[in-house]
């Protein structure tokens, strides 16, 4: 059986959201709540619950969430999110992208309401009516204001020219549109808004105390925040005069500012690494929010004090004291170019290049450290690779001429007559964890798949791939002292003798030694050419009659602690392959 192992010096944690998400004693105010975007990611922060090291998650969305929503190239159009406006009260987001796109996604349920094409855009709004206006900036077949309706997605019935368009705020107390340009601000009324063809008549043109106009935002009902490439400034919308935002006076580069006139509360980002930034900062009082360096915010938008939404509180919230979450999949090798005639009718598409959208969903919602697959092809590869390398993944695995069926990602020969297509093999590598330096080992595989039925002497190989995976894993507990995760798709249930003896010598399964949520279901439904469906096919309910995957823990160290096994079992994974994925999360 071909090994590869791995030994890395450094591992690239990502933050814990905590699992406590009940609401403040205290009255919520203005400021203690942001969403914050940048690239793929949204996220909604506690700002009072975040520390100086750790951030208090309590949302989060990617792109790769609008799979299946809305076409491809909808979504591919939001991958660089450059603006996340809390709109209608706080129940939806409007989001621009500078790749081209605008959408309106509903917070709670985090269904996309709208998409729209939209060049280089960096600034939308809610217009009466059930409208939206658009800012895009220099591009092509940018530099423009378009209006659309949310009814309609994509169908522009307004337009007019604006360079370097990057703010859009609609005043409700004046019943006007004002609009940010390169060197300009606007202020529009609306025109024949109840017709079929309605329109935006411009009243009046300020000329801004400088150029390069890139933030507009409310200051209060009579006044506007107004950034550009010298400093901030706040526009009085009575006395139409610009004057310097004195908290900020000089700043230059901010890319968003959020200001509360009656307790003086700011947010704001401000460019400090090109164009973007990992950090948030909060004055009055003054608190810096740090996120993950390779996460590149842009923008930082304040949510109204009441929460329409319900933090996350199920199993995929990570707790606080979590500090490791491994994630493991059987993807089903399916390397056709063609979609099975049987699911036509369905409307869904098993492909590699779509279903490996599905993966990456699924690795952006749940945020796993380590990736464990199988049945993991040269043509899945050329599809999803791509994907986790922009989630920040690496493959650990050695590269020796030969193709790995069972990788191991992490966040930065069996005998002929018992291997298929030769993805029944194991991988091992050994991580040691940045933030507490503690050694651990992840032992993947996919073991020998017919019953004994169908093909005398199977269980027997399964169990003979299993003693070498304990031998190797009995040589790094030796070289390392370290705690041990074998997992993968073992093709045999609990009772049969190759997990027999895993647990006979002190493998505990991970939904049994889990100390806070031990999820029992058996992980498996049917995906093939010819349907997929969510009813089990497996012969027992639960893990310990029905389950083939596996996840274990051997030799843990003291304090190392099994806290959530989570099978997950959203509706979207259905197509994209047979076993439901897995992840544990682990305090080491």
């Amino acid at each position: 059986m071909r090994r590869a192992m791995l030994l890395l010096a450094v591992f690239p944690l990502l933050f814990a959201a905590g699992c406590d998400s009940s609401n403040k004693t205290e009255p919520a105010s203005w400021g203690d709540y942001v969403v914050a975007c940048g690239d793929n990611d949204l996220y909604i922060v506690d700002v009072n619950k975040s520390t100086e090291d750790s951030l208090a998650v309590i949302w989060h969305w990617n792109t790769f969430e609008a799979y299946g929503q809305i076409p491809d190239v909808y979504r591919d159009a939001m991958h660089v999110l450059d603006d996340c406006k809390p709109v209608d009260g706080g129940e939806h987001l409007l989001l621009t992208s500078s790749a081209g796109g605008t959408l309106l996604l509903d917070i709670a349920t985090k269904k996309c309401l709208f998409h729209a094409l939209t060049p280089m855009s960096h600034s939308a709004d809610k217009l009466p009516g059930d409208r939206i206006a658009v800012a895009n900036s220099t591009h092509p077949q940018g530099n423009s204001l378009e209006i659309y309706n949310v009814s309609n997605p994509d169908v522009c019935v307004w337009k007019d020219s604006l360079y370097s368009g990057h703010g859009v705020v609609w005043s409700e107390k004046y019943q006007r549109l004002f609009v940010l340009g390169f060197d300009e601000l606007r202020k529009y009324s609306l025109k024949d808004w109840d017709s079929e063809t309605p329109s935006l008549v411009m009243e009046e043109k300020y000329s801004l105390p400088g150029v390069g106009g890139h933030e507009l935002s409310p200051a209060g009902e009579d006044g506007l925040i107004v950034t550009n490439s010298g400093g901030a400034y706040v526009f009085d919308i009575i006395g139409k005069t610009f004057s310097p935002f004195a908290p900020l006076e000089g700043k230059k580069h901010v890319k968003s500012l959020n200001y509360d006139t009656s307790s003086g509360r700011t947010i704001y980002t401000v460019a400090e690494t090109s164009w973007w930034t990992n950090h948030i900062y909060c004055l009055n009082p003054d608190k810096v929010l740090t996120f993950n360096p390779e996460w590149r915010l842009y923008k930082v938008r304040t949510l109204p004090p009441e929460l329409k939404f319900a933090p996350v509180t199920d199993p995929a919230t990570r707790c606080e004291w979590t500090n490791l979450r491994i994630f493991d999949d059987n993807i089903w090798q399916y390397d056709s170019e063609s979609i099975p005639e049987t699911w036509v009718p369905l409307g869904v598409d098993p492909r590699d290049s779509v279903r490996s959208i599905g993966f990456a969903k699924l690795v952006s919602d749940y945020k796993p450290d380590i990736v464990t697959l199988q049945e993991y092809s040269h043509h899945m590869d050329g599809h999803l690779a791509p994907k986790l390398r922009g989630l920040g993944f690496t493959n650990a695995c050695e590269e020796d001429g030969s193709w790995n069926f069972t990788p191991v990602f992490y966040d930065s020969t069996v005998p002929k007559q018992y291997s298929n297509a030769n993805t029944k093999s194991f991988t091992s590598a050994v991580f040691r964890h940045k933030g507490n330096g503690k050694v651990f080992a992840i032992l993947n595989t996919h073991l020998w798949w017919r019953p004994d039925e169908a093909q005398p002497g199977s269980n027997m190989a399964r169990a003979s791939q299993i003693r070498l995976m304990m031998a190797e894993a009995d040589a790094l507990k030796a070289e390392y002292g370290c705690v041990v995760f074998l997992l993968g798709d073992m093709n045999c249930e609990e009772d049969t003798v190759p997990i027999r003896q895993l647990l006979d010598d002190g493998y505990i399964p991970c939904y049994k030694a889990a100390k806070v949520f031990g999820d029992n279901h058996n992980g498996h439904h049917r995906c093939d050419p010819k349907a997929f469906s969510a009813e089990s096919s497996r012969k027992g309910p639960d893990r310990e009659t029905g389950a083939l995957d596996h996840f274990l823990i051997h030799n843990a160290q003291e304090g190392t602690e099994v806290l959530i096994y989570y099978c997950i079992m959203d509706e979207y994974t259905l197509p994209l392959t047979d076993h439901y994925p897995n992840y544990v999360d682990v305090k080491l």
